[in-house]
């Protein structure tokens, strides 16, 4: 048993490989890690922590979880009808796109946050030159 423990932990400790990618049909309750972009191209994500160094793109639902990606996030619907606490970050310089968000979902560029009181659709936002978050 030991050995296995062993084998783990040296699994655990090695780096990732530079501009590696995920790309996966759905997730629940995981934790998706990549050097590079990171695509969801089914039904979404329920529960999961994703972070990328580079985009993030999720054709469906992300519902409850968090995202954190370098290079940007562009997803199709955001959040629950029952306000499930959905997180989304990116650098100051990025931007995130989506679709439908939904009550509960929190977004945060740079130091800025932003949590939607209802559902809202065809958000973009970003800072603007003066550091404010605008949602268009």
């Amino acid at each position: 048993m030991n050995y296995k423990i062993k084998q783990l932990c040296e699994l655990c400790e090695t780096q990732a490989e530079p501009n590696s990618y995920i790309q996966i049909e759905n997730t629940s309750n995981s934790r998706l890690y990549a050097s590079g972009n990171i695509f969801v191209l089914g039904s979404g994500c329920i529960n999961t922590t994703i972070h990328s160094g580079g985009m993030v793109k999720i054709k469906g639902t992300f519902r409850g979880g968090e995202v954190y990606a370098k290079l940007g996030a562009d997803i199709h619907r955001v959040g629950s009808d029952s306000g499930t606490a959905t997180f989304i970050e990116v650098p100051e310089d990025q931007k995130i796109c989506i679709e439908t968000a939904m009550k509960g979902t929190t977004i945060k560029i740079g130091s800025k946050k932003h949590t939607f009181k209802e559902t809202i659709r065809q958000v973009t936002a970003a800072l603007d030159s003066s550091g404010y978050l605008m949602l268009k």
